[in-house]
């Protein structure tokens, strides 16, 4: 067990803020592929290049693309390889090649090692892929990369699909010089079949494949160009090319205006924003060249690619708005146990109304508001039991969710007294109704959220003995040892709305065991009034990385885990103040609650109580 926190003993409300320090789990960024994410192992990048800020787009250095966002988001390097760099993606790569630097680097991943894959275009490009059995090898050469990085100690693989070749900007040219070809459908229908054999394979895998649905990303930023400002449709202004999508137009189609013995062009350059337009702008469109994104189309990939590892971390809250659910719950019922420590024995009506708030580590805060009633009954000297029930509402807020619930909760209490003797325990049981969760992301310009609903319980279990030191009718100080159990359970569902990033969430628990060690103190200053201060350092003795079951709904891959909490199980102090007035038979009092477990919480509770 761990040392608990040095409890506060010159003054109980002495206490030492202790601040936690946010990480991210992953320590490692390993990146094998082609050309959508070599980061430069070649010298280039294929993206466009930033310009000079005068409008010549033939200078600057290479745009950024998608694994650096990803990359950058997690705090991990992206740097090539021969540079001494984990990005091993080389552009022009076949799944033959990509196999073959997979078993080069002779990795041994640690468990924190993230790991990005991509490839299957170059098969096509360089006519590797003419028929399915050519498909279904390449599929192969690519789940076998992936198999030996899970054997040599891969947990977490993400795997991405081929862009539909079809609505390539090279692939469009030819089908609008050729409409006969069929170029575009034949490309289409290659893609898509190389995409089954992969999921496929994949299926069969022992591995922790983490899908990324490149293809789907594409098609929706495609879907919504005008949304996001990319030149869109069809213009009759340009003359011979006045029919075609604009979409498919690309920044830069390789050929220099009056230079001599110039390749064919590979897309259709856009005569406005593309590099020779009259107004150079690679922002307004999708494509660089006749395959590889601009960089705002690589910018958007890495926002989604982040959301694919940032989105269990949002849900992974969910358990711990169950904890504060349950942590209210019991805190409900601590006055009117304060008074039966206290005060002489006696048979109480009480209602406590309170609300507790909390900034999540994560950013953002939790919030609860609760309505308890119940009674305590003096079945014998010095013994009292008492029964409540809680109803709450809830909410969790962070720049990435928005989560409500409301609850039910049953509890029991019994209070013992002999001599000095003070021995106390409460046990609470709730049903979670999570009717509202709201998972926000972007996707570049375009705020998306996902939503979905669920089901869920929680209990408590708390007990602490102490010693009152005093003899005193009018001054109490009782040193006090406790424990603290506090479990939660929330019911896996799915979420929709959130276009390629809706999943199908699996189930999720959690729990906190905590020694408390500490001093309680009441005052009567009058025989109505009374205050009192409690003061406990505790140790949680929950200390571990939690993983959430996850499918992407939108493709037919097996479930993967991803890390969805950190929990380090550090020391932290709790401190409570309170006053209590008598006003004819009932009692009033108002307590406050501080502690700096996480980013700290805070709660107020005023309570009611009357002998019936």
């Amino acid at each position: 067990m761990k040392k608990l926190t040095a409890l506060c003993a010159a003054s109980l409300l002495c206490c030492t803020q202790v601040s936690a320090q946010a990480h991210t789990y992953f320590d490692q960024l390993f990146i094998f592929g082609d050309s959508l994410l070599d980061t430069g192992n070649l010298g280039i990048r294929f993206t466009n290049r930033v310009g000079d800020g005068n409008g010549d787009f033939s200078t600057g250095a290479y745009a950024e693309i998608a694994p650096q966002h990803l990359g950058r988001a997690l705090g991990l390097a992206t740097d090539p390889a021969n540079s001494s760099g984990t990005n091993y993606a080389v552009g022009g790569y076949r799944t033959d090649q990509i196999l073959g630097s997979v078993v080069g680097a002779n990795l041994t991943p640690n468990p924190r090692a993230l790991i990005l894959m991509d490839g299957g275009g170059n098969d096509f490009l360089q006519g590797r892929i003419t028929n399915s059995d050519e498909a279904i090898a390449a599929a192969k050469n690519l789940i076998g990369g992936v198999s030996l990085l899970s054997r040599a100690g891969g947990r977490y693989i993400m795997l991405s699909n081929l862009p539909d070749l079809g609505k390539t900007a090279a692939v469009q040219a030819q089908n609008f010089s050729a409409p006969s070809s069929g170029a575009a459908a034949t490309a289409s229908a290659g893609a898509a079949g190389f995409n089954q054999a992969v999921q496929t394979y994949a299926n069969f895998s022992s591995a922790n494949i983490i899908p990324v649905d490149l293809a789907g990303l594409i098609n929706y930023v495609s879907n919504n160009a005008e949304a996001y400002g990319f030149a869109n449709g069809a213009n009759a202004a340009f003359g011979p090319i006045g029919t075609f999508d604009q979409r498919y137009m690309c920044f830069d189609d390789g050929v220099t205006p009056g230079a001599p013995n110039q390749p064919a062009p590979g897309c259709i350059e856009h005569p406005v924003y593309g590099i020779n337009g009259s107004t150079p702008n690679p922002d307004k469109l999708m494509f660089n060249d006749g395959v590889h994104p601009t960089a705002r189309v690589g910018a958007i990939a890495g926002d989604y690619m982040i959301d694919v590892i940032v989105a269990p971390q949002v849900v992974g809250q969910l358990p711990s708005l169950g904890l504060g659910i349950a942590r209210t719950q019991q805190q409900s019922l601590v006055q009117v146990m304060r008074e039966n420590r206290w005060l002489a024995d006696g048979d109480r009506l009480f209602i406590s109304a309170s609300g507790a708030t909390g900034d999540e580590p994560a950013g953002g805060d939790q919030e609860s508001k609760y309505l308890t009633l119940g009674l305590s009954r003096a079945v014998a000297p010095g013994l009292s039991l008492g029964a409540a029930i809680s109803m709450a509402d809830h909410e969790l807020n962070t720049d990435r969710s928005e989560f409500a619930a409301t609850s039910v909760g049953l509890s029991g209490l019994v209070n013992y007294r002999e001599n000095r003797w003070l021995a106390e325990a409460s046990v609470g049981l709730n049903v979670v109704d999570y009717s509202d969760i709201d998972r926000k992301f972007n996707l570049g310009s375009q705020n998306l959220t996902a939503s979905g609903g669920t089901d869920g319980h929680g209990w408590h279990l708390d007990g602490q003995l102490a010693y009152n030191l005093l003899s005193s009718q009018t001054v109490s100080l009782a040193p006090a040892l406790g424990v603290r159990w506090l479990n939660t359970n929330v019911d896996g569902y799915e979420e929709s709305g959130g276009e390629v990033s809706n999943y199908q969430w699996g189930e999720q628990s959690r729990a906190s065991r905590q020694f408390r060690l500490g001093m309680l103190a009441n005052v009567a200053v009058s025989e109505s009034f009374s205050l009192y201060a409690e003061a406990f350092g505790v140790s949680e003795e929950e200390d571990a990385d939690e993983t959430i079951e996850i499918r992407n709904t939108n493709l037919g891959y097996a479930s993967y885990r991803l890390p969805s909490y950190q929990n380090d199980g550090e020391g932290f102090a709790d401190v409570s103040l309170g006053a209590a007035l008598s006003v004819g038979q009932a009692r009033v009092a108002l307590n406050l609650n501080y502690t700096d477990e996480g980013e700290g919480r805070e709660s107020a509770m005023l309570n009611y109580s009357r002998p019936f």
